[in-house]
């Protein structure tokens, strides 16, 4: 299971260090869980994640289309280097969702988008 961080601003779901058939769709019920609980913005961090096979990219891209569904802005969390980020971007990922080096820059980005 991923782990759940809700603040006032965003809920951030952390995802282990393996994503795969095992619990991809354990993942993806989290995310639409903290969807559905109203988080005015939702960050996928895969800063800890050394292993993400095509379930881990349907967990986002799923999520993300659920987002924007919502009119939630969502943002996803990739280390520049390791497997998990040469995998997402041979997918093409970075074309349809917004990609962070860290959750500091994530939550900065949402931060400068949020109404006031």
């Amino acid at each position: 299971m991923a782990r759940v961080e809700i603040t006032r601003t965003c809920g951030t779901l952390t995802f282990p260090a393996e994503v795969d058939l095992s619990n991809g769709d354990a993942i993806l019920r989290q995310a639409e869980r903290l969807l559905a609980s109203g988080t005015p913005a939702l960050i996928l961090d895969l800063t800890g994640c050394t292993f993400c096979d095509s379930n881990g990219l349907n967990v986002i891209t799923r999520s993300q289309m659920r987002a924007t569904e919502m009119g939630v802005p969502m943002w996803v969390v990739l280390p520049p280097r390791g497997i998990v980020r040469r995998v997402s971007d041979v997918a093409g990922l970075q074309r349809r969702v917004a990609i962070a080096p860290d959750v500091a820059t994530a939550r900065e980005a949402l931060a400068s988008t949020a109404p006031r």
